[in-house]
Parts: C-alpha cells; sequence; structure tokens
C-alpha cells in the first residue's frame, strides 16, 4: 500500500498546468490545420475519417517536427520534481524505486499526451469527413502515387492505423526514456531535452528514408524501440545506484 502510494505521489507530483495547456492548445491547432489539408485536395480523392487519420500519423512533419517536441517540452522536469536531494530520494525504499517511479510517470505521461492526439485528430477528421472500415480506391492510388506500396493496406484501415500508433507512442517512450537518463546524469534538464529531441529527430528521418510504412514493418518499429527503450532504462538504473544524490548511501 505504500508502495501503490508513493507511486501515485509521484505521477501526480508532474502536472506542469500551463505546459500542458499549451500543448493541448498546438495539438488542436495542428489537428485542424492537417485535416484542412485534406480538404484541400478533395478534388483529387475523396478519403474517409480512418484515411485522414492514417496519413497524419504518418506523417514525419506532424510527429517527428512538431509533436515531439510539444512531448518533450510537457514532460521535461519530471527527473527534477522535488529535486535530486536526500528527501526526495529517501521518501522510496531504494534509488531503483525513485527511478521506477520516475519511469512510470514518464509512461503515464507519454500514453496522456499520446491519447490527446488521437482524440483531437479523430475528433477534427470525424466532423469532416465520413468513417469507413475499407480502405477507398482513391486513398490507395494517392498513396501509391506518393511511393508507397498497395501491398501496404492489405489489412482493414483499424488494425492498419493502430500498429501505426503504437510504433510512434513507442517511439515518444524512447525518446521520454533518453530524456531521463541524460537529465539523470547531468542534473540539467536542458540536456535531457536536447539529447532527446536529437535522437527522435534522426530517427525519424531515418524511418522516413529506410523503412516502409507496412504493418509488418510498423510492428517491427514497436519491437526495437521498445528494446532500445528497455536498454536505456538499463543503464539509467545502473546511474542512479551510483548517483551521489547529496543524501546517506542507498542500496
Amino acid at each position: 500500500m505504500k508502495r501503490l502510494s508513493r507511486l501515485i505521489y509521484g505521477i501526480t507530483g508532474h502536472l506542469p498546468a500551463a505546459r500542458w495547456c499549451f500543448a493541448i492548445a498546438v495539438i488542436a491547432f495542428t489537428a485542424v490545420v492537417s485535416v484542412h489539408k485534406y480538404i484541400d485536395m478533395a478534388d483529387m480523392a475523396a478519403f474517409s475519417c480512418l484515411e485522414v487519420m492514417y496519413l497524419i500519423l504518418t506523417d514525419t512533419m506532424n510527429i517527428v517536427f512538431i509533436y515531439l517536441p510539444l512531448y518533450l517540452f510537457a514532460v521535461s522536469g519530471i527527473m527534477f520534481d522535488s529535486g535530486f536531494g536526500e528527501i526526495a530520494v529517501l521518501r522510496y525504499e531504494s534509488r531503483r524505486e525513485w527511478l521506477s517511479v520516475k519511469l512510470v510517470t514518464y509512461i503515464v505521461n507519454t500514453l496522456v499526451f499520446f491519447g490527446i492526439i488521437l482524440l483531437l485528430n479523430f475528433a477534427v477528421s470525424y466532423r469532416v469527413f465520413n468513417l469507413s472500415d475499407v480502405w477507398s480506391g482513391d486513398f490507395i492510388g494517392f498513396r501509391v502515387m506518393a511511393g508507397q506500396s498497395a501491398s501496404d493496406f492489405s489489412h482493414s484501415p483499424v488494425p492498419t492505423i493502430v500498429a501505426a500508433s503504437f510504433a510512434v507512442l513507442m517511439l515518444y517512450v524512447f525518446c521520454g526514456t533518453v530524456n531521463m537518463l541524460f537529465s539523470l546524469i547531468t542534473d540539467r534538464e536542458s540536456v535531457g531535452l536536447f539529447a532527446s529531441l536529437v535522437a527522435g529527430i534522426l530517427l525519424g528521418i531515418g524511418d522516413m528514408l529506410i523503412v516502409t510504412e507496412s504493418f509488418t514493418s510498423q510492428i517491427n518499429r514497436c519491437v526495437v524501440l521498445a528494446v532500445a527503450a528497455v536498454l536505456v532504462c538499463v543503464v539509467a538504473n545502473s546511474a542512479a545506484l551510483k548517483k551521489d544524490f547529496g543524501g546517506k548511501k542507498m542500496y
């Protein structure tokens, strides 16, 4: 029970209202701009709501260059809540538990942030486009003209969008763990923010240039990013066990 209360305290302790309000406003504005971009293309091709969602979730400009910096801005500072000092660490039974609470806080914030992205983009898309559970010929033709393979749409829209969503979510989780690691090592929020942003942008650009958008590729992305995030957490745990927090040594 005490461990659960410490976990809840750690998660609720990082709720920067101003940052989150700003993030929600930017996400809403970007959703409207993105949807209107596809409204303007209606003369070329008529899309459904889910097709627009897929286009938004695979748009590198949105995911890497708008939402990712916004996400890191919203979650930066988690490692510094209550400081690195003796009192902050001694609330927990061990350094490992302290770091675990920080990691869970990152994950919860990531889920909330990405949930807001999905909710707002779906709400805006649904108000303009019809809902359909099959890919349209116009959409597949549009994507083939853009260089994508028609075989990427062998699955129906829902599982394809779910796979794309998890790939983006895992990218953000990975960047969050990088933020956690560098903030822990350097004691500086700015370094963690910069390192995680660079890592996310490089991965996003590399993904755009090298990896296809097929269902299998999306699943492989999720697995690779999950393994990478776990490895970063292992390194962060090792760093936390050796770190001088300014208090008595804990094991």
